[in-house]
C-alpha cells in the first residue's frame, strides 16, 4: 500500500473518531453548561447523583436544593445536570399501553 494511502486511512480514522466520540460529548457538555447558567429558583432539577429537588436559592457557584419538605442541600452548581421536565417518562408510556394477558 502506498504511503499516501496509509496516511489517508489514518486521517479518515481520526475524523471518524472525532465525529463519533468527541463531537457528541462536546455538544452534551455545552448543553449542561447552558442549563447551569439558566437555573432559576423554583425549577425542579436532577443532580448528577440522581437526586431530585427544587431550587430554593442561587448564588455564584452554589445552589440550594430542597429534596424533601424542610430538607435543603447546598451543592455546587456543576452537579445540576438536567431539569425534571426534560426527563422522558417511560412509566407513563408503559401505563398508557393496556396490559397484555394470555388467553
Amino acid at each position: 500500500m502506498p504511503a499516501y494511502a496509509q496516511l489517508l486511512v489514518i486521517v479518515v480514522a481520526m475524523i471518524a473518531f472525532w465525529a463519533i466520540v468527541m463531537r457528541p460529548a462536546r455538544t452534551q457538555q455545552r448543553r449542561v453548561e447552558q442549563l447551569q447558567s439558566e437555573l432559576e429558583v423554583g425549577q425542579e432539577v436532577v443532580l448528577s447523583a440522581g437526586i431530585f429537588g427544587t431550587i430554593r436559592a442561587l448564588s455564584e457557584g452554589k445552589v440550594e436544593i430542597e429534596v424533601a419538605p424542610g430538607t435543603v442541600l447546598t451543592v455546587a452548581r456543576q452537579v445540576v445536570v438536567r431539569r425534571v421536565d426534560e426527563l422522558e417518562a417511560p412509566d407513563a408510556i408503559a401505563e398508557s399501553d393496556p396490559p397484555k394477558t394470555e388467553d
